[in-house]
């Protein structure tokens, strides 16, 4: 079963999702300021046909009519997926029991989910059901990468700020405390490195998150993270969050 779309526990502060059927709801006002909710059909609009990711070996695929594919664990299942006329994702699984709905809103030119009273930014969409793709790229090692031992990966994080696009940022403290800012929300958690060299996030806001593998290519310093190869972003001595 799967947790959340954006990996998110917490306390109830949304819509409650009785299986078979939606319990009629009202939505609080929006975290903050600025944050405008999605109307019915430009949530509809932004969903349907798409797949979203939730982890390397996670995510759903909202298909027309409101049919519903998941993947997580290596488990799919099928349900279906409705959406609210104040602008929530509504999942109906019958293994999941009752689950809260997400709420989304436009911030800006970014969108931002709260989900059981935490929010974020939502997860990456893809185009059509790529969930075959994702479920394919579980084993995460088996492709041949020079990855970083867990000392190197260490000696790579450890008191360093990791840069994200121009939006994000991770701040791995030597205490193994972390800070995370992205699109201007901040979370904190804790860091470890795992035995194939992997730093891990542990940020409550988003639940279970991938570790990320760092390796020397041709092209500079790699990370494999959410099953995709990408050129890590570049690292600053100290917290470095605040500059976003």
């Amino acid at each position: 079963m799967r947790v959340a779309s954006n990996f998110r526990p917490g306390v109830i502060a949304a819509c409650i999702l009785t299986i078979g059927a939606l319990q009629a709801c009202s939505h609080a006002a929006p975290p903050e300021e600025g944050w405008v909710p999605f109307t019915q059909d430009e949530l509809h609009e932004y969903l349907a046909g798409k797949t979203q990711v939730w982890d390397p070996n996670g995510g759903a695929y909202y298909g027309e009519g409101g049919k519903l594919d998941t993947l997580w664990d290596g488990v799919r299942e099928s349900g279906r997926w409705s959406v609210t006329e104040n602008g929530a994702l509504c999942w109906h699984v019958s293994s999941w029991g009752t689950i809260e709905c997400e709420e989304y809103f436009h911030v800006g030119g970014q969108v931002m989910y709260r989900y059981y009273g935490e929010t974020g930014a939502v997860s990456e969409r893809q185009e059509g059901n790529t969930l075959d793709v994702l479920q394919a790229s579980d084993v995460v090692l088996d492709i041949d990468r020079d990855l970083l031992m867990p000392e190197e990966s260490m000696a790579l994080v450890s008191g360093m700020t990791e840069f994200l696009g121009t939006d994000g940022a991770v701040y791995y403290a030597p205490d193994q405390s972390l800070i995370t800012v992205w699109n201007g929300v901040e979370h904190t958690g804790t860091w470890s490195i795992d035995d194939e060299g992997g730093v891990c996030w542990k940020v409550s806001a988003w639940g279970v998150e991938p570790c990320r593998y760092y390796y020397h290519a041709d092209e500079g310093l790699m990370v494999f993270h959410r099953g995709r190869d990408v050129a890590a972003d570049g690292f600053r001595e100290g917290d470095a969050t605040g500059q976003l």
